[in-house]
């Protein structure tokens, strides 16, 4: 076992509606501002968002937290894993725990109040990520690569494929059709998962340095974050097998603390531990720019945006803030 480490215009009105719509798409390109909303006094390393709920993770505890208000959240059930949750991915009722050695834990939480533990499906190596395509959880394995487990009857996960990267496989991003795998030392692979049994890659980009996470954002980009740096690169992945470098943010703090981060309509949520968050508008992907640092208590590890809600996980803490 391999050790882990931590559109035209009518031609007479061209000139007007073109001046308009400019007008408009710059507002709508400006990324908002988060304000903070509530604390939750929840441990919490992982986060995920799905509906009004906010799903957060640390050691082996999932907790469930009504965001129905997010300005007065209200903590429901509880759910123990069989052991340390690394990552987490919420879909509907459900939500898919990355639990190291210990597999891919499917928990139902249909019931917020208690939810409780579906199946487990043993990866071959110790599973670290995971998302979702229709019926399929995909699953990095940190060993072979990425697992396609059929999770249409969720008490019975069923593994339908392994498409193996040549090297250690750390993060995973996307959904849908097209989902990435995070490879070291290879770089970023793509696939085309429309078909689950018979994933197809699309393109490799090959990072400068080793990569930790991937990202999908809303644009057309992936958000790749740099393991030995923290640095993030920006890819245009409109053509997924030509995946080109549009650009990088390097965090205020260089050091690599940087875990994951989080991409909704021109902005960017950057984790960096003590440092706290940093927010960047990257509507321009070839010329970031900081525009805030948000002073988190504790250690900002982890970070989801959906909607105007955007969850960080601060070690101790579960922060909730409104996108403004």
């Amino acid at each position: 076992m391999r050790p882990v480490g931590t559109s035209p215009r009518c031609r007479l009105l061209l000139p007007v509606a073109l001046s308009l719509l400019l007008a408009a798409g710059g507002a709508a390109a400006q990324p908002g501002t988060p304000e903070l909303a509530s604390t939750v006094d929840v441990p919490a390393d992982v986060v995920a968002l799905a509906g009004a709920y906010a799903y957060a993770a640390s050691g082996d505890t999932l907790r469930i937290v009504d965001l129905a208000d997010p300005s007065r959240p209200a903590v429901r059930g509880a759910l123990a894993a069989p052991g340390r949750i690394w990552s987490a991915h919420a879909s509907g009722d459900t939500v898919y725990l990355a639990g190291g050695l210990d597999g891919l834990h499917i928990v139902d939480v249909a019931d917020p109040d208690a939810p409780t533990l579906a199946a487990t499906h043993q990866t071959a190596g110790q599973a670290l990520g995971v998302t979702t395509s229709g019926g399929s959880a995909l699953v990095i394995n940190l060993m072979t690569g990425l697992e396609v487990v059929d999770v249409t009857d969720s008490a019975a996960p069923a593994l339908i494929h392994t498409e193996e990267t040549f090297g250690y496989q750390w993060g995973i991003g996307g959904g849908g059709a097209l989902v990435m795998v995070a490879d070291q030392p290879e770089g970023v692979h793509l696939f085309d998962v429309s078909a689950p049994a018979t994933p197809v890659l699309q393109g490799v980009y090959a990072a400068a340095q080793p990569v930790r996470a991937v990202t999908a954002g809303d644009d057309g980009r992936a958000y790749v974050v740099l393991a030995g740096s923290g640095m993030i690169e920006i890819l245009d992945i409109t053509d997924p097998s030509n995946p080109r470098l549009a650009g990088s943010h390097r965090p205020s703090r260089p050091g690599g603390r940087t875990q994951r981060v989080a991409v909704r309509a021109g902005a960017m949520a950057v984790p960096v531990a003590e440092d706290g968050l940093e927010w960047v508008d990257v509507s321009d992907p070839a010329a970031p720019a900081l525009t805030a640092t948000l002073d988190t208590p504790g250690n900002a590890r982890d970070a989801t945006i959906a909607g105007d809600i955007l969850a960080v996980a601060d070690g101790a803490a579960l922060l909730i803030y409104r996108i403004r």
